[in-house]
């Protein structure tokens, strides 16, 4: 549903699979009828459906959060007729009038900007085609979620996934995309359980290069997650990477500089793995750690940011800004923009000044 383009429909359908069609505007409560009688697996909503006249009085117009808040009350009610709703807007929107930490985010269960669509159109194909497989899967499930069974986890699986504030959740989930919000929200985009190749290749000590060659290093230990999602989200399990990782490296993975790592990887299966450089030092013998929230690159504890979560679970990893993209302000360029935490914001001021090795050696010659 858009004010303006219908356009969009059509990106977003895959032939054959998911067959996405334009919806005029309407009266919102007409509206919402009109969506339920078509019984749909997704819904795609503009940010504002109030910008264009569409026949409506001024006083009927709406934005797309409050058709969201409609339909997710009437799902409450009939859980067995749940759908995805994803929110496709203008980046300018989106940056303005969208912010994850309000409650409209809970409404979506994805946010896209138009204008990356057609960049990564089969990749967004594929992630809603996995929003509406999940539904259907969890639609099937009779208000009765369990976790382990969503993630598809095996029985050495389990305690790491023995979180109180994920099972008491999914037992008081009332309707699907209570459910599929919570595994999103909370377990597919932050590390935590589960983290993906970028985060595994920063563990790894290797730069992203070498994702394809560690994937299939870590097949044999059934790390890749093959729950809910992950036709489209690639994750793997933490506890099986790390303690695969200790069983290459003998120690500690991020206690051996990154160059270390990527020898012994090579030693011991050959291949053309690649040590991370740190982003901001440029240097390999680095202790990378973890994957910068804003370029995904490695990057190390001491040269980064801790980046603002607004509910931070107690089970999840705090993600961090590298420096370099602090000092970049690349960061600042993602949608919705990252921000700094407010325990490193004097840091981060310091950064944006700060002289690189390199930089700091030049200037004493």
């Amino acid at each position: 549903m858009d004010d303006q383009d219908d356009v969009f429909a059509e990106q977003l359908s895959t032939p054959g699979r998911l067959d996405i069609e334009f919806q005029e505007i309407q009266e919102l409560t007409e509206l919402a009828r009109a969506i339920g009688e078509k019984t749909p697996m997704l819904v795609a909503l503009d940010y504002r459906l109030d910008e264009v006249p569409t026949g409506l009085a001024p006083n009927q117009t709406f934005k797309g959060s409050a058709l969201a808040q409609h339909l997710r009350d009437v799902s409450i009610e009939k859980p067995e007729s749940d759908f995805a709703i994803i929110l496709v807007s203008a980046e300018a929107k989106i940056r303005t009038l969208y912010r994850p930490d309000q409650t409209a985010h809970d409404l979506f269960d994805r946010v896209y900007v138009k204008e990356e669509i057609n960049s990564r159109r089969a990749a967004v194909r594929a992630e809603l085609l996995s929003l509406c497989m999940a539904y259907d899967h969890l639609r099937g499930q009779n208000g009765r979620y369990d976790l382990a069974e969503l993630m598809n986890a095996d029985d050495d699986d389990r305690p790491a996934i023995d979180i109180q504030a994920l099972t008491l959740r999914l037992t008081e989930a009332k309707a699907p995309h209570l459910a599929a919000k919570l595994l999103l929200s909370q377990v597919i985009d932050r590390p935590g359980p589960l983290i993906d190749l970028a985060e595994v290749c920063a563990h790894f000590g290797v730069d992203q290069g070498s994702g394809p060659e560690v994937a299939e290093l870590l097949k044999a230990t059934k790390a890749e997650y093959g729950g809910l999602f992950s036709d489209a989200w690639p994750r793997w399990w933490t506890h099986r990477v790390e303690a695969f990782a200790q069983n290459i490296f003998g120690t500690r993975a991020t206690g051996l500089p990154a160059s270390k790592r990527a020898e012994l990887l090579r030693e011991r299966f050959g291949g053309n793995f690649e040590p991370a450089v740190s982003p901001w030092t440029k240097s390999a013998d680095e202790l990378v750690a973890l994957a910068c929230a804003s370029c995904r690159r490695g990057t190390e504890m001491k040269h980064s940011v801790a980046a603002f979560e607004a509910y931070l679970p107690r089970f999840a990893k705090r993600r961090r800004i590298c420096w370099d993209c602090v000092q970049t302000d690349q960061y600042q360029n993602r949608t919705p923009a990252l921000v700094v935490d407010e325990t490193d914001t004097s840091l981060a001021v310091e950064v944006r000044t700060k002289l690189r090795p390199g930089e700091a050696a030049g200037k004493a010659e």
